[in-house]
């Protein structure tokens, strides 16, 4: 109620909202505590008259965020193991909370050595990589807000009041100071590296307990029936590891823009897979990979510099790279042998020889280099090459083949073509793109007037004279980027609505039976509902399941046409 109403009227203070949303006080002030706690919700102090309120809003980008839970949990999981799961999983819950918390909640002893070991490690991994951020008591404060206030406190030092050109010399330190801050490459919540001993082949999994806790940290140093711990055994090996020991007391929280990245990197892995095969993805998902160090968010333009050396060690020794690219008969890697014929390889059908390895990573990195798309560049030839990945490309290469998608569910393929041949033609009279197209005149134009109404296209005007008279003027179409992505992130919000609307009205239809089924007899004998009344349940669920695959769907377009755009990343720190 309280989110619904921030988000329909805008910011408010709890007096205002207590009012709209007809709840008291402390119910009001104990649901503002939640939804901050969990970054959905911002506050700001600001007087009003002689009165000073403390302002509350919510950022819709955070609620659209808790549909991709399970890709998050999943992508953490194939990362950082299940110990990481574990952690992370427990932080999103829980939303801002200490790393003594967590430790409280995953059932891990206090005075276990080397479960604490463990689990220090395994968190300093995860503020190391930048899976969590320490949060501070300036960052539940509304962006917006905490600019101006620290303009409001750069004025106050001055005598006099500051000029226009003062003012925006204020204006841009305050920026140059953000990012700063942002570029900064210390990690906050480490306090100190300690040196432990800790057994090399003795290795912690975590195991899910039927209470719901995890006992494998606690598994970690547990003894033999003797009482002897595994750790004092003679006859295992001991190996100093260096471990980053984390603040207990630094609140954390889980930094989605960071596996936004991710996110973003499998889409583009997907790209070079549909468009040539799977040995190309497997080749740009090395270089990614390679990249992601140093790649925070999807603010980022333009990767670091990768060298071939380097996507040698990154890519998979599983990579399908048999029979992605034929160089048996390129001229710049064939050899021959003393006599003139060609070596052929004789490696088996399913292992590559180390030359023949080399040859296909050369050939396709030559071919998705020179790709029309422009994500993979090639930034210097000594050697064996240096690439960078143009990820200011990649969204507008993913951002089009979404819209081109959208086009064409939702008007059809005559639609999308037409759409295709003003992206790559730009400002076309109807007549030449009639022509382009190979559709007569008249249909043409009610194709063309169809996007345009749907804000996928649009016009621009030329006179011919002076009075700017419309009969004497060139009406000439074309793509605009911007309000391209307004329309298309309407239709992304539109099916969304719609699919809340629609499971809001199948389950308030069976509200009934819903009903009784939580009964605590029916719970207890689940023969008490009816053939018909089970057929209605497994309906339902399908339905239910239905829905949210569609609501996966759209949230995987929502993140290609909006949220890994680095402009639209960077508006979105003043959130």
């Amino acid at each position: 109620t309280v989110v619904d109403v921030l988000l329909r009227e805008g910011r408010m203070h709890l007096g205002q909202l207590a009012n709209r949303t007809k709840l008291t006080g402390p119910n009001v002030r104990q649901a503002l505590a939640v939804l901050i706690q969990h970054g959905i919700a911002t506050h700001a102090l600001s007087k009003v008259g002689s009165r000073m309120f403390t302002f509350y809003s919510v950022c819709l980008k955070s609620i659209l965020r808790l549909q991709r839970a399970g890709l998050y949990l999943a992508l953490v999981e194939e990362r950082m193991g299940s110990e990481g799961l574990a952690i992370f999983r427990t932080i999103m819950v829980n939303g801002l909370t200490t790393i003594g918390n967590v430790r409280e909640a995953l059932g891990i002893a206090e005075n276990g050595n080397a479960a604490k070991i463990k689990f220090n490690s395994v968190v300093a991994k995860l503020v190391r990589d930048r899976y969590i951020i320490a949060v501070n008591t300036v960052d539940t404060i509304t962006k917006v807000d905490r600019i101006m206030q620290e303009e409001v406190v750069e004025v106050e030092k001055m005598t006099i009041p500051p000029t226009a050109k003062e003012l925006l010399v204020i204006r841009r330190k305050i920026l140059e100071r953000e990012e700063e801050e942002y570029q900064s490459s210390t990690v906050v919540g480490i306090k100190r590296r300690a040196s432990v001993d800790i057994s090399a082949d003795h290795s912690s999994k975590l195991h899910m307990g039927a209470d719901g806790r995890v006992n494998g940290f606690n598994n970690y140093d547990s003894g033999d029936q003797n009482g002897h711990s595994h750790l004092n055994n003679g006859h295992q090996q001991q190996q100093q590891q260096q471990v980053d020991a984390v603040d207990d007391k630094q609140f954390f929280r889980a930094y989605y823009d960071r596996l936004d990245v991710f996110l973003r990197n499998q889409q583009i892995v997907n790209y070079f897979s549909d468009k040539y095969n799977a040995g190309a993805g497997a080749l740009v998902k090395s270089i990614l990979r390679a990249t992601e160090q140093h790649t925070r968010t999807c603010r980022v333009k333009l990767s670091e510099t990768v060298s071939s050396t380097q996507v040698f060690q990154h890519i998979s020794a599983e990579a399908p790279l048999i029979d992605s690219i034929d160089t048996s008969k390129d001229m710049f890697h064939q050899k021959f042998d003393a006599n003139g014929n060609p070596i052929v390889d004789t490696s088996s059908g399913t292992e590559l020889s180390r030359e023949k390895r080399s040859e296909i990573i050369f050939a396709l990195l030559e071919v998705i280099h020179t790709d029309s798309s422009g994500i993979i560049i090639k930034v210097d030839d000594r050697g064996t090459g240096q690439y960078r990945v143009n990820f200011e490309r990649a969204a507008i290469t993913l951002r089009e083949r979404c819209v081109d998608a959208l086009v064409h569910e939702k008007f059809g393929s005559v639609h999308a073509r037409l759409l295709r041949v003003l992206r790559d033609k730009q400002k076309l009279d109807e007549k030449v793109v009639a022509q382009a197209t190979m559709l007569p005149i008249g249909p043409c134009r009610a194709r063309l007037h169809d996007l345009a109404l749907a804000g996928i296209i649009d016009t621009i005007e030329i006179p011919r004279s002076a009075d700017r008279n419309p009969s004497r003027m060139f009406y000439l179409w074309y793509v605009n980027a911007d309000k391209q992505m307004r329309s298309a992130l309407r239709f992304v919000y539109q099916g969304m609505s719609n699919i809340i609307e629609r499971n809001t009205k199948e389950v308030s239809a069976r509200a009934l039976l819903i009903a009784k089924t939580k009964r605590e007899d029916v719970i207890l004998d689940p023969s008490l509902l009816t053939d018909g009344e089970r057929k209605e349940l497994n309906n339902l669920a399908r339905i239910k399941q239905k829905l949210a695959i569609a609501n996966v769907r759209l949230d995987s377009m929502l993140l290609v046409i909006y949220d890994i755009d680095p402009q639209s990343a960077e508006l979105q720190l003043l959130q």
